[in-house]
C-alpha cells in the first residue's frame, strides 16, 4: 500500500503525538524531544513529578559514554552545575505533586540507537529515588546538497513520466 507525501506526514506527526502524550505514563521522568541526533548538540528538557509527600530538593541526571552534557540550563531558584557526566540542580524546593523541568544541551557522539539517562530526585528528608530515562540518538542529518540530489533525480524522473505519456496520447491521436 503506498501513501501520499501528506498521508505520510499526518501518521508522523499522529505517532509522534500518541508518544508525547502516552510517556507520562510509562515513565516518571521524561525527555522532551526524547531525541538527540547523533553528531551535533540539542536542547533536551527532562521533567517529572514530585510523587512524594516531602519537598524535592536536588535533582541530577547523568548521561552515558557517548553523550556530553555541553551546558545546564538555568531554573529559576535552583543553583545548577557540571562535574563530568552529571547535571546537578540544589535548591527549590519542589512541593509534592508539583512538577518543573530540568534543560541540558546534549552533544551526541554515538551511534544511532537508544541510550539510558540516570535521573535522581533528591528529598529534604533524605531521600531519594532513581529514575531510568531513554533518550534515542537519531541519524545525523542529510545535508542540503544530498536533497538537492535526490529532488534532481525525482524531477526528471517526473519530466521524462510527463514526455512518455505525451507521447503515449500523441501515438493514439495520429491516425
Amino acid at each position: 500500500m503506498r501513501c501520499s507525501g501528506w498521508s505520510s506526514l499526518a501518521i508522523s506527526v499522529c505517532s509522534a503525538l500518541a508518544l508525547l502524550l502516552a510517556s507520562p505514563a510509562a515513565a516518571h521522568v521524561i525527555a522532551a524531544p526524547p531525541f538527540v541526533p547523533t553528531g551535533s548538540s540539542e536542547s533536551v528538557t527532562f521533567s517529572g513529578p514530585n510523587e512524594r509527600d516531602v519537598p524535592m530538593i536536588a535533582f541530577a541526571l547523568t548521561v552515558p559514554e557517548g553523550l556530553e552534557i555541553a551546558h545546564a540550563h538555568e531554573v529559576v531558584g535552583w543553583d545548577e552545575s557540571i562535574d563530568g557526566s552529571t547535571a546537578t540542580w540544589l535548591g527549590g524546593p519542589l512541593a509534592p505533586d508539583a512538577e518543573i523541568g530540568f534543560g541540558i544541551t546534549l552533544e551526541a557522539d554515538v551511534g544511532p540507537g537508544v541510550v539510558e539517562l540516570q535521573a535522581v530526585q533528591r528529598y529534604r528528608d533524605g531521600g531519594e529515588v532513581s529514575w531510568p530515562v531513554a533518550l534515542t540518538i537519531t541519524p545525523a542529518d542529510e545535508s542540503p546538497s544530498q536533497n538537492l540530489a535526490l529532488a534532481g533525480v525525482i524531477g526528471l524522473l517526473g519530466v521524462l513520466l510527463v514526455v512518455a505519456v505525451a507521447m503515449l496520447a500523441w501515438r493514439r491521436r495520429s491516425p
